[in-house]
């Protein structure tokens, strides 16, 4: 696992399918580089319906995955 990271991903999407990782070993975080292939984890798969900022969840436990919910203020 990377180092533990707490505040969210914070990027500028185009429209399109997406894959964000969901394993914490891809190389470029947030997204999905099919690092998981050796776990049993999967990458979160959003479709996003227009160009527009995204908040990616970074400390893994928010309740609405694969995006920022907060969680991360109370840790």
């Amino acid at each position: 696992m990377s180092e533990e990271r707490k505040s969210p991903y914070k990027i500028e999407e185009k429209k399109g399918e997406k894959a964000y990782c969901s394993c914490d070993l891809s190389k470029n975080m947030p997204h999905c580089d099919g690092s998981h292939k050796s776990t049993a984890n999967k990458p979160y798969l959003v479709e996003i319906d227009s160009d527009k900022m995204v908040h990616i969840c970074g400390c893994k436990k928010s309740k609405n995955q694969p995006f920022c919910d907060g969680t991360h203020k109370s840790l």
